[in-house]
């Protein structure tokens, strides 16, 4: 009889990569992700410009709560009191507009006839610039090319059809933005109550205080910013004109403009003008950028201290770096909107990964957030002596009354 022959069994298990392998549903999922992740990231750069506008308007109907907060707390109705700020804003605008646009037009429209003549000034005193001018023959080619502009202007439908493209884009934007300003500025109460429901209900009494907090100094901030590139446009205006220097309307709106940048801003605004004022003699040039330093120390000690106080609570290191940034990211619009983003960065970080850490038993992460409430609780309570001030002068200034709240009526009832 043959003997039987036993089969084996398989004693090789499989081996640890196949066990800890994720199955194939797992790997079906993270390509689903993936695939999702890359089409929300071409729609969103697809939309990037108008997510852009949409940034900005909230950030301004951020920036101007502040005054329609005081109005409604004197008993306006919000669409009143919002209608009071634009009003004021528009009116300010066509004031400024009024005074500088003329003076603007004209000045920039003796540039291009007096500018190969600062040119040809410059050459004949020599230096390197003189030079360089001589041997490159830049007066010759500015001139060439002034002469040429009108006449290619008029003569190349593309030219004018581009320009007028260019202005009505510029237009639209602008008329996007006042829509939808004036709609967030309708609609910030609402808005603010209902964001803490995107959220789950066990973290919604920590999200509150960090929507709070980033209003309160995105707020500041577009307002103080605005304040201090007025004065600067005001007073750089006013000192030019009694140096005399030439172009002096635009070259003021130019350096307000730039000073809403956050630390190049006001050099990059100088620069223009000090040249202009070394064009006229080298003294006028000194007391340009004599007058420029001194203001900048005056906004960086006395105004910008005293309007944003302490709005966005950085570091200057950390400002410079935001700033580069968001230039870097997104160019003009991007170094604007950095420091109210970096802002609300750090209150996120602070109010939410911090407290953490200090819950978590981080003595050092405690300390550090103890100090950052120190701080804040001064600055609250300079905040309300300042509201306490404006509020006693506007009750003298403007003729609106405290609104009383009504008395609950009382039951007869015991």
């Amino acid at each position: 009889m043959p003997a039987e022959i036993d089969e084996a069994p398989d004693t090789n298990p499989p081996d640890d990569w196949q066990r800890r392998w994720p199955p194939l549903i797992y790997w079906a999922k993270v390509v689903v992700v993936v695939i999702a992740t890359i089409w929300v990231m071409f729609a969103v750069r697809t939309v990037a410009a108008i997510l852009l506008l949409v940034v900005i308007s909230l950030v301004l109907a951020v920036g101007a709560e502040p005054p329609v907060a005081w109005l409604t707390g004197k008993g306006l109705r919000r669409g009143i009191a919002v209608l009071i700020v634009l009003g004021t804003v528009l009116a300010v605008l066509a004031t400024f507009l009024a005074l500088f646009i003329p003076a603007a037009a004209s000045h920039i429209g003796s540039l291009s006839t007096d500018l190969p003549d600062y040119l040809a000034q410059l050459q004949a005193r020599g230096g390197w610039v003189g030079e360089l001018l001589q041997r490159t023959q830049g007066v010759a080619k500015v001139q060439a090319f002034l002469d040429e502009s009108p006449s290619s202007l008029g003569t190349s439908p593309g030219t004018l059809l581009g320009i007028a493209g260019t202005v009505g884009a510029a237009l639209l934007a602008l008329g996007t933005i006042a829509v939808l300003t004036v709609y967030f500025m309708l609609s910030l109460p609402g808005l603010r109550a209902r964001a803490p429901m995107l959220f789950r209900p066990e973290i919604r009494d920590r999200v509150e205080p960090v929507i709070e907090q980033s209003l309160t100094r995105i707020g500041g901030y577009v307002a103080g910013n605005g304040v201090t590139s007025m004065v600067c446009a005001m007073t750089t205006a006013i000192a030019l004109l009694l140096f005399q220097v030439p172009f002096a309307v635009p070259l003021a709106i130019w350096a307000g403009f730039a000073d809403l940048i956050p630390v190049v801003g006001s050099y990059a605004g100088a620069i223009p003008a000090i040249v202009v004022a070394f064009f006229v003699s080298p003294l006028t040039g000194l007391l340009v950028a004599v007058y420029f330093v001194v203001y900048q120390q005056f906004e960086n000690y006395v105004l910008v201290p005293r309007v944003m106080k302490g709005a966005v609570d950085l570091s200057p290191a950390s400002v410079i770096v935001a700033t580069l940034i968001g230039a870097s990211l997104g160019g003009f619009v991007g170094a604007l909107l950095a420091l109210p983003l970096a802002a609300t960065i750090k209150v996120v970080v602070v109010e939410i990964w911090l407290r953490d850490r200090v819950e978590e038993g981080d003595d050092l992460a405690r300390r550090h957030l103890r100090g950052i409430r120190r701080r804040a609780r001064a600055e609250r309570l300079e905040a309300e002596k300042s509201a306490e001030r404006r509020a006693r002068w506007f009750d003298r200034v403007m003729p609106f009354r405290q609104a009383t709240p009504r008395e609950p009526e009382r039951s007869g009832k015991a």
